[in-house]
C-alpha cells in the first residue's frame, strides 16, 4: 500500500507543482508585461506535457499487460522524478532564451510520458491485490489530493520562510529539486513489489494473449470512449478548482500569492475528504451513484465562475465545492474504469481512457477558459458545465460488463 501511494504521490506532486507555481514559472520562462499572457503560456506548456500521456499510456500499458504491473510502475516513477527535478535546474529565459523554453517543454513531455503509465498501473496493481476493490481505490486516488497538497504546502512554506520576492527570483526551484528525495523513497518501496496474482493467473489461462492495444481500441472501444469522457470531464473540473480559478484570481489581484496557495491547500484537503468518503459509498452503493452526485456538484461550481472571480469569499467557496466534488467522483472513477476492462487488457484500457480524456479535455481546460474569459466569464463556466454533463451522461448510459 505504501509503495503504491508513495509513487502516485510523487507523480502528482510532479504534475501539479508546475501549475501551482504557475506565476513563477511563467515569469522565469515566458516573461511578458501581461500576467494573464504569462499564465496562458504556462497553461499551454502544461497541455503540451499532456500530449505525451497517451503515448505513455500505450507504452507502459503494454508493458504492464505483457510483462507485469510492477515493471511499468518502477520506470514511470523514476522517469517522472528526474524530469521534475531537472525543471528546477533549467536557467531562465533571460539566461538561455529559447533554449530554456525548449528544455522545459521537453521535460514536461517526459513527465507526461511517465504519468501516462503510472496512474493506470497503480490502479490496476491495487485493484488486483485486494478484495474490497472499490473501497481500496481511495489509497491510489488519495495520491492526487496529497500530491497537490504537498505542492501547495511546499510553495506556501517557501513563501512564508523566504518572502515572495525571493521565491519568485529563485526559491520556487527548490520545490522542483525536492522531487529527488521523494523518488528515492518511492523506488525503495517499489523494488520490493511482487506481481499481482490475478494477472499471473489470467496470463496462465490463455495460450496466446491478445495484443492489448489492438484489443482495447478495436474490441473494447465502447468502454474506452465512456472512460475518456468520464476522465476528461472530471479532470477538467479538477483543474478549474485548483489551477484556473486561483491563478486567474492572483493575476487580477483578487488574492495574494500566499492566499492563492492557501486556497489550493483547501481544495486539496476537501478533495482528500471526498476521496475517502466516496470509497465507502462506492463499496456499498456502486460506482455510478457517487459519480453522478459529484458531477451535479461540478456543474453548479462551473456556473458560479463569475461570482468566484469577483469576490475572494465566493472564490474560496467555489474552490471548496469543486474540491469536495472531485474527490467524490475520483475514487469510484478508478474502480469504474478498472471494472469495465478485462484483466489482460486492463492496464492499457484504464491508462488509455484516463490519459486520452485528460489530455484532450482536462489539460486544455485552463488554457481554453483563460482564452474565453475576455468574451465573458460565464462562457468559461458553460464550457466546463457542458463537459461535465457529457461525462455524466456517458456513465449513466453505459452498463459495465458483468
Amino acid at each position: 500500500m505504501a509503495g503504491v501511494m508513495s509513487g502516485t504521490l510523487l507523480e502528482w506532486y510532479d504534475a501539479f507543482l508546475f501549475v501551482v507555481a504557475a506565476t513563477y514559472v511563467g515569469a522565469a520562462f515566458f516573461p511578458s508585461k501581461n500576467p494573464l499572457a504569462e499564465l496562458a503560456k504556462v497553461f499551454l506548456t502544461f497541455f503540451l506535457g499532456y500530449l505525451a500521456r497517451p503515448i505513455g499510456a500505450l507504452l507502459f500499458g503494454y508493458i504492464g499487460d505483457r510483462y507485469g504491473r510492477r515493471q511499468a510502475m518502477f520506470w514511470t516513477l523514476t522517469l517522472a522524478g528526474l524530469a521534475t527535478a531537472l525543471i528546477g535546474a533549467v536557467p531562465s529565459y533571460s539566461a538561455w532564451g529559447s533554449a530554456a523554453i525548449i528544455t522545459v517543454v521537453t521535460l514536461r513531455l517526459l513527465q507526461g510520458l511517465a504519468l501516462g503509465g503510472e496512474w493506470g498501473s497503480a490502479v490496476n496493481y491495487l485493484f488486483e491485490n485486494v478484495k474490497r476493490r472499490r473501497l481500496f481505490m481511495l489509497f491510489v486516488q488519495s495520491g492526487v489530493p496529497l500530491g497537490l497538497l504537498l505542492a501547495a504546502a511546499v510553495m506556501l512554506g517557501l513563501t512564508v520562510a523566504m518572502g515572495n520576492d525571493a521565491v519568485a527570483a529563485w526559491g520556487w526551484r527548490i520545490a522542483f529539486l525536492l522531487s529527488l528525495i521523494i523518488v528515492i523513497i518511492g523506488i525503495f518501496f517499489r523494488i520490493r513489489f511482487g506481481e499481482t496474482i490475478e494477472y499471473l493467473e489470467a496470463k496462465r489461462a490463455v495460450a496466446k494473449p491478445e495484443n492489448p492495444i489492438g484489443g482495447v481500441f478495436l474490441k473494447h472501444w465502447a468502454p474506452l470512449l465512456v472512460g475518456i469522457f468520464l476522465a476528461g470531464a472530471a479532470g477538467a473540473v479538477f483543474y478549474y478548482g485548483n489551477t484556473f480559478l486561483p491563478n486567474v484570481a492572483s493575476a487580477i489581484n483578487l488574492v495574494s500569492a500566499a492566499e492563492k496557495f492557501t486556497i489550493i491547500i483547501l481544495f486539496a484537503v476537501l478533495d482528500l475528504v471526498g476521496v475517502i468518503i466516496s470509497g465507502f459509498f462506492a463499496e456499498r452503493l456502486g460506482n455510478v451513484v457517487p459519480i453522478a452526485v459529484g458531477f451535479v456538484m461540478f456543474i453548479i461550481a462551473a456556473l458560479l465562475v463569475e461570482q468566484a472571480l469577483s469576490n475572494a469569499a465566493a472564490l474560496t467557496a467555489v474552490v471548496a465545492l469543486t474540491g469536495l466534488a472531485h474527490g467524490i467522483v475520483y475514487t469510484p472513477e478508478a474502480a469504474y474504469l478498472a471494472e469495465i476492462f478485462p484483466t489482460l487488457v486492463r492496464n492499457t484500457g484504464v491508462s488509455s481512457a484516463y490519459q486520452i480524456g485528460n489530455t484532450v479535455f482536462a489539460s486544455t481546460a485552463p488554457y481554453i477558459m483563460t482564452v474565453i474569459l475576455p468574451y465573458g466569464r460565464i462562457w468559461a463556466g458553460v464550457y466546463l458545465a457542458a463537459l461535465a454533463l457529457i461525462g455524466l451522461l456517458g456513465v449513466v448510459a453505459y452498463r459495465p460488463r458483468g
